[in-house]
């Protein structure tokens, strides 16, 4: 007998109910990603490490899972982010296609974990990506189409968290050796570090300044006037202005706040970022942004916008309606020589759109216990066939029970 049947830290199982809630969460997703032209494609779970690191942000990159491929010797990494294998796919296989492209896809994704850290390893994830414009149109586009879909989905209460990676790239390009410590302070929030390093380094002093005069520049829209007066920044602005106009026209339902000082992904993305949360939660729901370096790096130069969601963070948050999950009808025979027609019974029902059960090996006692757990589910009712002119549905919430004589009776008037 095995002695050890937990799971490695990061990893779970997901029973009937959650699984079930998972995937309808993914199916409405990318059934409202095809509405917009999102077309599907899927990644291998795991390829060569080299091509796959290529297109990781150095955060991401500490956190592959690699292991040696037995049949080859070659080092293979499970993929801890779908997107630069989107990016791969279009450089090798679709850069012929005509531009824009729009591509969705779902999927897990595998990352390194420290012990302890509490986050999992394993994550299900669903994204999109919009390759081939560099238009405030294609930002606002990428960004709506996620607070849409949250919305579809029932969440509500958004909040929209939107930035500028460019402005950072450009000012701590300037800073030397010290970039580093303040890349670090500025992760942290932590003023007081910042002012530290910033006083170290032999940048110019508009370049200091503003840096330290970044953290202040959070809030709603009224923080843009402020960041114009910047000469250095405003180019980054005004295009941040563009998109938020947009956005507008979208006439998206979510409260906007905008932070300047944002280095998530600074060395992934390099325009536009944002992150779409919910006043209901604490962990953000989507994350995205204009990554237009990473096309070249699998020799294709090309702009590109997009997001990944993860979807597990939707299960507190999705309020819709989750019957569809739940079982129709449960088909019982009273005896066995009735197998047929119960079986008859259970496949039209399910062409018919029904999810049935089928209990042919039930005795009289099971098959009284199983009528009773059923009027306490949320199942439509149970169908007993006595005789094959003889057929009852009983149904669950009320109790009511119908007799008819045959299948097409109960198809029109039973239910």
């Amino acid at each position: 007998m095995i002695n050890r049947l937990s799971l490695p830290q990061g990893v779970k199982d997901y029973t009937p109910e959650k699984a079930e809630e998972l995937r309808r969460i993914e199916e409405g997703l990318l059934e409202e990603f095809g509405r917009w032209g999102y077309r599907k494609i899927i990644t291998p779970l795991f390829e060569y490490l080299e091509p796959l690191s290529v297109g990781l942000g150095d955060e991401l990159k500490s956190k592959v899972m690699k292991f040696v491929d037995p049949s080859t010797g070659d080092v293979v990494a499970l993929r801890p982010d779908i997107t630069p294998q989107v990016g791969r796919i279009v450089a090798t296989q679709m850069k012929d296609h005509t531009a824009p492209l729009r591509l969705c896809y779902n999927g897990r994704v595998v990352r390194f974990e420290e012990k302890g850290s509490g986050k999992e390893r394993e994550i299900f994830q669903v994204g999109c990506e919009l390759v081939g414009l560099s238009t405030p149109e294609a930002d606002a586009e990428i960004i709506a189409l996620g607070v849409k879909s949250l919305g579809k989905s029932g969440i509500k209460n958004l909040v929209l968290d939107i930035g500028h990676t460019g402005i950072l790239r450009n000012l701590l390009s300037k800073t030397g050796e010290l970039r580093e410590s303040i890349e670090e302070a500025l992760k942290k929030k932590d003023q007081e570090a910042l002012s530290r390093a910033i006083g170290k380094t032999h940048a110019p002093k508009n370049i200091k300044d503003t840096i330290l005069k970044l953290p202040e520049l959070f809030g709603g829209r009224h923080i843009l006037s402020e960041a114009k007066k910047i000469t250095s920044i405003r180019k980054y602005v005004h295009e941040l202005e563009s998109v938020l106009s947009v956005i507008d026209d979208y006439q998206s339902e979510c409260e906007i706040n905008i932070d300047l000082a944002e280095i998530r992904g600074f060395n992934y993305y390099t325009g536009v970022t944002f992150e779409i949360v919910s006043r209901d939660i604490m962990a953000p729901l989507v994350r995205g942004g204009r990554y237009d370096e990473l096309m070249g790096k699998y020799g294709y130069d090309s702009p590109a916008t997009g997001f990944a969601i993860d979807v597990e963070t939707l299960l507190s948050t999705s309020k819709k309606d989750r019957e569809g999950n739940q079982i129709h009808f449960v088909v019982i025979p009273k005896k066995s020589s009735l197998r047929r027609e119960a079986i008859r019974l259970a496949e039209w029902l399910r062409s018919s759109g029904f999810k049935v059960v089928l209990d042919l090996n039930l005795d009289a006692r099971q098959r009284e216990l199983r009528i009773k757990e059923n009027r306490a589910s949320n199942f439509y009712g149970v169908i007993l066939l006595e005789t094959p002119r003889k057929i009852k549905l009983i149904e669950s919430r009320r109790g009511a029970c119908k007799e008819f004589s045959n299948l097409e009776e109960l198809l029109k008037g039973g239910i």
